[in-house]
């Protein structure tokens, strides 16, 4: 696998992607909230002893915690912690260890997906 970074608009931070194209105003408002989801994560991963399982929880909270304007609907559809050789879940402590930590959330028949890596860069 080649992994190259990830394109961004620099106001939102949100992934550039043709899929972008077809959020609606209103839901392209809301659609940054998966990048801080994964961000909110990042944040956790020097913690001592942060587990896979509570970075993923803290991800999944950011998401839920939006308040989501009438008429868009959004729903979390994966949040997955996992390990930057053997693509194995990551489940247990994150200390010290390469891995990626990756989600998609639907805002409204979008798909929209990201990444972040934590504990190394390219």
């Amino acid at each position: 696998m080649h992994i190259i970074p990830t394109s961004r608009d620099p106001s939102t931070n949100l992934a550039l992607s043709s899929r972008n194209a077809y959020l609606s105003p209103q839901e392209m408002e809301v659609a940054p909230v998966l990048y801080r989801a994964l961000s909110t994560a990042e944040e956790g991963y020097s913690e001592d002893g942060i587990t896979g399982e509570v970075l993923i929880r803290r991800a999944i909270s950011v998401v839920e915690s939006v308040q989501v304007p009438e008429g868009v609907d959004m729903k979390v559809d994966y949040f997955e912690v996992f390990d930057k050789e053997t693509f194995e879940p990551v489940r247990g402590p994150v200390g010290g260890r390469e891995v990626v930590i990756a989600g998609a959330v639907w805002v409204g028949k979008t798909r929209l997906i990201d990444n972040l890596l934590l504990g190394w860069r390219m």
